[in-house]
């Protein structure tokens, strides 16, 4: 005889697999209410000479496509740049496929010793074989200079990294092989505004707005940015429009290996411009670029000053792993068809497997609620630095799912993760 469980939370009667959660949290912050007198003076920084400087001396290596000689100028170029700011800097180092490059990582360590909560600003600097990329995606890696350059100046509670890609015009492979070694490191990468193509506007409404492109996991990002442009709209005079999709650029890599991220796109794309050789310096929108970075660094700068009050983070099952019930026997590689089919960073399970959870902060946790597919189906209550939920597979037939959890606190905060798995 096969037995339900019921379970109560908030005087409410819960039978597992038939109650929905209703929202995705991300981490909970600290509200955000006013403008902040720093990040203004940081705003005012921000000028169109210093964004053609970046640009021009980027496009100036010509076509930077994966592999070649111009990708590693390129790199070099960003590099020096990176340094002669005082940040730390590497590169880093990848092989996939045929093709081999580096991408270039520059960090300015956050003041709080107890976190180590990282937000990354990201474009990618190769280009395809006939482009120089001045838009695509040249805009956005000297929106990343530019923005690294203001802020290198100040203090932020928490870690802020710049990257440029080398891959994207490949299937992404840089950022790929950055995401995943993140998530092996243990990266705690709370949120990635990853820049790609800004730097066009040939209409009213496009020349005040920015796309920002989310998944549901990552709507909380957008509505943060969605704030900012409100608070600080007298200094950059840009709005932000939320889409929900999974355009293919680098953020999509960081959603696949768990992490937060969304996509910041010109509102009037010039897609007949897009890999081809008219995307020039001269077809760029100056004026627009120089708004689009001020607010760009408007919601980097706010997003590593924000107190984050909860978050909570998926352990076990690893990310993008084969199981054998609980064991994680090997690390899964889908190549091309695994990118067109999205199953990068996709855990595979034979059997069953528990899950592990981590709270931060964890001492006034009221419950944790584990579910599949948006439906509960199964809560822990009280405080502890980590909840555990065994057999997975209990719940669930052969197929693929999206595992939630929710941590829920004694102040009525609420933070959430997830990841997806294949069950077999």
């Amino acid at each position: 005889m096969t037995k339900i469980r019921y379970l109560f939370v908030v005087g409410i009667l819960i039978i597992p697999g038939l109650v929905s959660i209703p929202i995705h949290a991300g981490p909970a912050l600290e509200p955000l209410t006013i403008a902040d007198a720093n990040i203004i003076d940081m705003i005012y920084q921000v000028n169109e000479s210093l964004l053609y400087y970046y640009n021009t001396h980027l496009t100036a290596f010509g076509p930077r496509a994966t592999g070649t000689e111009n990708s590693m100028k390129a790199s070099q170029y960003i590099y020096d740049e990176f340094h002669a700011m005082g940040l730390a800097v590497e590169y880093h180092n990848w092989t996939y496929q045929q093709f081999s490059d580096r991408n270039v990582v520059a960090t300015l360590p956050g003041a709080d010793p107890s976190s180590n909560a990282t937000f990354i600003i990201s474009a990618h600097h190769d280009t395809v074989s006939v482009s120089s990329g001045a838009d695509d995606d040249a805009s956005g890696v000297a929106a990343v200079l530019a923005t690294a350059k203001i802020l290198s100046q100040y203090t932020f509670q928490y870690t802020i990294r710049f990257i440029t890609f080398s891959g994207e015009e490949k299937g992404l492979d840089g950022s790929y092989l950055y995401a995943r070694d993140a998530y092996q490191r243990e990266d705690n990468i709370v949120a990635v505004i990853n820049l790609d193509t800004i730097g066009f506007a040939n209409t009213t409404e496009g020349g005040r707005t920015l796309l920002f492109f989310y998944t549901e996991r990552s709507k909380w990002i957008g509505d943060f940015a969605q704030t900012v442009s409100r608070l600080y709209k007298n200094q950059t005079n840009m709005s932000v429009d939320l889409w929900l999709g999974s355009s293919k650029s680098d953020q999509q890599s960081f959603v696949e290996y768990g992490f937060d991220a969304i996509l910041m796109l010109e509102y009037d794309w010039r897609y007949s411009l897009e890999n081809t050789p008219d995307d020039t310096t001269d077809r760029l929108n100056w004026t627009y670029l120089t708004k689009a970075t001020k607010l760009c660094l408007a919601v980097v700068g706010e997003l590593a000053s924000t107190p984050i009050e909860l978050q909570v983070i998926i352990t076990k099952p690893y990310e993008g792993f084969f199981y054998f019930f609980n064991y994680p026997l090997s690390r899964l590689v889908f190549k091309n068809i695994g990118r067109v089919l999205g199953l990068r960073g996709t855990t595979v399970i034979l059997g069953t497997a528990n899950v592990n959870v981590n709270v931060t902060p964890y001492t006034d946790i009221k419950y944790i609620i584990f579910g599949i597919d948006g439906y509960i189906m199964y809560v822990r209550y009280g405080a502890a630095p980590q909840y555990e939920w065994k057999n997975l597979r209990y719940y669930s037939h052969i197929g693929r799912y999206d595992l939630e959890i929710y941590a829920y606190d004694t102040s009525g905060r609420v933070a959430s993760d997830e990841m997806n798995y294949i069950l077999i």
